[in-house]
């Protein structure tokens, strides 16, 4: 992604058991500095104070040692398998990258671990895990998926200046999907730029929340 930072929610709730497990949140963000909040040394010192972002910090528990790939993709494959990011290829062809793109279908992730111990899981945002039949987020464990499949700046945005209609003959809008465990994912609508039409994004935060 460039110049453009979306939320991915995976948000885990569980069923009522004798000892209720905690809810987890989790928000990974692309092009987001580890100095960029308060809490780590910018906020007020980057002109950007995140005393939100910092209560939580204070009140919850920190982790503060995950190593990351220079690119998305590596870094969410590690994060959703445990494998090293440095496995994981962003193109299907190119200089080689690692093994696979995205994430295999045989892999466990962690969505599905936590179904297997009651959890109702959802995903709401990018993905770019893999975009064939089989390896959408609700084949990896996601009871639910509202989001976009592939990074944002693979998206012809309609709105966007460098949009060149007919410009080859396999040219189409990338669309946002949705889908629910077990059903095929389907497109909901256009993925527009942000900065022009935040509705996309605001759609995709009332999904996770409600």
């Amino acid at each position: 992604m460039k110049k453009i930072i979306l939320l991915a929610l995976l948000v885990l709730s569980s069923n009522s058991w004798a000892e209720k497990p905690s809810n987890i949140v989790l928000v990974l963000m692309d092009n987001f500095g580890y100095g960029e909040i308060g809490v780590y040394g910018g906020g007020v010192l980057r002109g950007a104070p995140t005393p939100n972002i910092d209560s939580i910090a204070a009140e919850g528990y920190r982790l503060t040692n995950f190593n990351v790939e220079a690119e998305c993709t590596p870094s969410r494959s590690a994060l959703m398998t445990g494998r090293y990011g440095i496995r994981t290829r962003q193109r299907q062809e190119g200089p080689p990258r690692g093994v696979w793109y995205g994430i295999t279908k045989w892999e466990i992730a962690v969505a599905e671990m936590r179904s297997d111990q009651g959890y109702a899981t959802g995903i709401f945002g990018k993905w770019h895990l893999g975009d064939t039949e089989g390896r959408y987020p609700t084949d990896q464990g996601f009871d639910e998926w509202n989001g976009i499949p592939r990074s944002s700046d693979r998206a012809f945005w309609p709105d966007s200046n460098s949009f060149a209609p007919d410009s080859h003959p396999d040219v189409k809008f990338a669309h946002v999907m949705s889908s629910f465990r077990g059903q095929k994912p389907k497109q909901v609508e256009v993925s527009t730029e942000p900065k022009e039409s935040p509705s996309i994004e605001t759609s995709l935060i009332m999904r996770s929340i409600l």
